[in-house]
């Protein structure tokens, strides 16, 4: 009737690589996305935007996210909500995991 069980764990970092970053889409549900990612220290994703707000939580590391060319410096537990079509960056300043809710 439903379709089974999807589970994993964020903690082991057992996902599929995608180039120097790596990203696995949890949900994919009508257009909306939950996305885990993981960065080493030193990595960067350059200025783009999303036509949606964007909602990033960091579960674990620090990092400088900017928007518009203010930047915030995140870590562990701290959140940041980017408006739809808001150019942003992200710089990790150590190893990172966020989610991402777009």
């Amino acid at each position: 009737m439903y379709p089974p069980l999807k589970s994993g764990s964020l903690l082991s970092g057992g996902h599929i690589p995608v180039g120097e970053q790596k990203a696995l889409v949890l949900l994919d549900k009508s257009g909306q996305k939950v996305i885990y990612k993981t960065f080493r220290a030193g990595e960067a994703m350059p200025t783009h935007n999303a036509p949606v707000d964007v909602f990033v939580t960091v579960l674990a590391g620090r990092l400088i996210i900017t928007q518009e060319d203010q930047p915030t410096e995140v870590t562990a537990g701290d959140y940041v909500i980017l408006s739809a079509g808001a150019p942003h960056s992200l710089s990790c300043l150590e190893e990172a995991r966020i989610l991402i809710f777009r």
